[in-house]
């Protein structure tokens, strides 16, 4: 699944809209919806907070995101396969 669908489903799933995750991160709401749409890409000093906010795992997010934005890198360090989907934190928890 592409990294914008990945942020667009879990906010929907949280039920919390573009404006929320734009106060929390110091940006523009239309900074969120373009990133939900896959035309700019974010930051990536936002990812820890992103994850935060959505709650997803830091480590699991920054994977998406490296493998979608530098595709080249993340097969290099990690193979060509692509990353599971992010985990939330209570996913996680259910798991211990």
């Amino acid at each position: 699944m592409p990294f914008h669908q990945i942020l667009r489903r879990r906010r929907q799933e949280l039920r919390l809209n573009q404006a929320h995750i734009a106060e929390a991160l110091h940006i523009t709401p239309e900074a969120v919806g373009l990133w939900e749409c896959g035309r700019r890409r974010m930051e990536l000093d936002k990812l820890p907070r992103l994850a935060e906010v959505l709650g997803l795992q830091k480590r699991d997010l920054c994977l998406a995101a490296l493998y979608h934005f530098h595709p080249r890198v993340y097969a290099e360090i990690f193979g060509g396969q692509a990353p599971p989907l992010p985990r939330s934190a209570d996913e996680l928890e259910m798991q211990m």
